[in-house]
């Protein structure tokens, strides 16, 4: 057996093993989730276990996206446990095929599984639960539930720090807005609280607005109008969560962030995390392998596979630490996303060299 048609055995038959357990898991978080939309939305007026049904199914794909790493964690265990517990792996090895060889199957998998999965199924993912969210919100007839967003502005010489409590028409509306009004020697001028504002084309126009001034008492506005240079969509995008945006739309997010003042760290730790998936996956690829290898008449088999779960989940920990640690600007957002990933991966090339070649 030529090592090409090796790689191409091992490769389907883990992908058929990774296949299984996704469709499991699919099935399990689908049910789960159902209960939950059935629980909380029967007594509106509008539900139907159809609707249902469709809610749920959306909302399962961002699931699916996040446990791909131990999906294919797994995965790698027990396919290559069952190749070893079938002598094929001893097979392989007796006719001079090394560890490497034949985990390039698996590898490779791993590798264009983790650049679709990046390109194209987490933006599916991500917009699925977009339309889920909306969906939801008709529904309730009530906005998703949210803490309110913050933007700075520069417009007609003056700078502004904006909250909102919920955007609506593509950024073009702002409900429940305080504003906080800086003059162009950079001093605290008044604080403006509204009901709404409305966008026209280079100002924001403040409905019913209580205006604190900083030299003044309260006085009371029918509107208020506050020069800007941002556009809705810009808007738009400064109050989205960096896991809610698909790759695609990060480096406008990100350019958006710097334009309205916001921090753009999280967006940047989103984006590359997303670049280094395969690097991620292949990783846990590797991992997989230090603990299924050993043959079965050695005895420990169940012992290894809990190492390499455990050590699965600590690298899952670690990661989101790190990622937080870069969210935060404690460590450099690019460095934070790839950290995990060239560790895993060094960790798991240094085990396996470890057994294969003393």
């Amino acid at each position: 057996m030529s090592k090409r048609v090796l790689s191409l055995y091992i490769a389907r038959r883990f992908t058929a093993t990774l296949a299984i357990i996704l469709a499991a898991a699919a099935l399990i978080a689908l049910l789960a989730d159902y209960m939950e939309v059935l629980r909380k939305f029967s007594d509106e007026a509008d539900f139907t276990a159809l609707t249902g049904l469709k809610l749920s199914a959306m909302r399962v794909l961002i699931v699916l996206d996040a446990i791909l790493p131990f999906a294919f964690l797994f995965g790698a265990v027990i396919s290559l446990i069952d190749l070893t517990r079938r002598s094929e792996i001893v097979a392989a090895r007796a006719s001079g095929v090394s560890v490497w060889g034949f985990l390039a199957g698996p590898a490779m998998v791993a590798l264009v599984f983790g650049a679709f999965a990046a390109t194209i199924f987490n933006p599916l993912a991500v917009g699925a639960k977009r339309h889920a969210t909306a969906l939801e919100s008709e529904l309730t007839g009530k906005a998703p539930r949210s803490d309110g967003y913050w933007f700075r502005q520069i417009g007609g010489g003056e700078s502004s720090i904006v909250h909102a409590g919920t955007v609506n028409d593509n950024g073009e509306v702002l409900i429940g807005v305080t504003a906080f009004v800086f003059g162009e020697d950079g001093r605290f001028r008044e604080k403006v609280l509204a009901r709404d504002a409305a966008f026209y084309g280079d100002r924001w126009v403040l409905s019913d607005a209580e205006i604190l001034s900083a030299t003044g008492p309260l006085r009371k506005a029918e509107s208020y109008e506050l020069a800007t240079q941002i556009q809705p969509d810009e808007v738009q995008r400064s109050f989205a969560e960096p896991r809610a945006v698909s790759i695609w739309a990060l480096p406008g997010f990100i350019a958006t962030a710097f334009r309205t003042g916001l921090d753009p760290n999280p967006f940047r730790v989103a984006f590359h995390t997303l670049l280094s998936r395969p690097l991620m996956l292949l990783a846990m690829v590797l991992i997989a392998a230090t603990v299924s290898l050993r043959p079965t008449r050695y005895g420990g088999t169940w012992r290894l596979v809990l190492t390499g779960a455990a050590t699965g989940f600590l690298l899952y920990a670690a990661s989101e630490i790190v990622s937080d640690l870069g969210a935060n600007g404690i460590v450099n957002p690019v460095l934070a996303a790839w950290l995990s990933p060239l560790v895993a991966l060094t960790f798991g090339a240094t085990a396996l060299l470890y057994q294969e070649d003393g």
